[in-house]
């Protein structure tokens, strides 16, 4: 539980909680909640915990409700290096996924394969301006809030994602390459594709 109160100190000493208590409370002045979780800093982790919360008390006139509003997603410029720089992490390790399966290396190349499924799905959401969901509560998400564009829809991807993370099937990752392809050329960042030439033809799966 988040209580946001005028002194902090005083509810803090109220409510001692430790971690695994059946109930934690985290108690924040309203400008350090204005600071938690922001990009960039050692607790941006805990981003995604604001996602699709509203406040059951807001005696601020509003200015709470707007915190969490903009703590649960991205800010659009954030977003941008966010995508472009995950999207290359993702290309990064599926690329290494490849090389390692066309080498017979096969437990490395699955180990790259499922490794390469986390910076994608932070690619995916950042491109929509949003946190990418704690593991959890990735079904839930896609789900109930859509990503745009029908080979990201939860019934489509969860399947995909779970196939490479199993088996880093090569011929799925090259599959959902394209796809991601043409995504980046669709809405950005399509330079991150194409500082993998001359090798984007070998991802695509053009040789096979």
């Amino acid at each position: 539980m988040y209580l946001v109160a005028r002194d902090p100190d005083e509810y803090r000493e109220r409510f001692r909680t430790r971690h695994g208590d059946p109930v934690e409370v985290f108690v924040f002045g309203l400008d350090e909640l204005r600071e938690y979780a922001a990009v960039g800093t050692e607790t941006e982790a805990y981003r995604y915990t604001f996602a699709h919360v509203e406040p059951v008390v807001d005696k601020t006139g509003g200015e709470l409700a707007r915190i969490l509003e903009e703590k649960g997603r991205l800010p659009p410029e954030a977003a941008r290096g966010m995508a472009a720089d995950s999207l290359d992490a993702y290309i990064n390790l599926y690329y290494r996924s490849a090389k390692n399966a066309r080498a017979g290396a096969a437990l490395a190349s699955r180990l790259d394969a499922a490794e390469s499924v986390p910076p994608l799905l932070t690619a995916l959401f950042a491109l929509d301006e949003r946190v990418r969901p704690y593991n959890k509560y990735l079904e839930w998400e896609l789900e109930r809030f859509p990503l745009p564009g029908e080979a990201w829809r939860a019934e489509r991807l969860i399947p995909r994602l779970e196939r490479i993370v199993a088996t880093g099937e090569l011929a799925a990752q090259q599959r959902l390459f394209r796809d991601v392809e043409r995504l980046a050329r669709d809405r950005g960042p399509a330079d991150a594709v194409d500082a993998w030439e001359p090798d984007v033809g070998f991802l695509r799966g053009d040789d096979s």
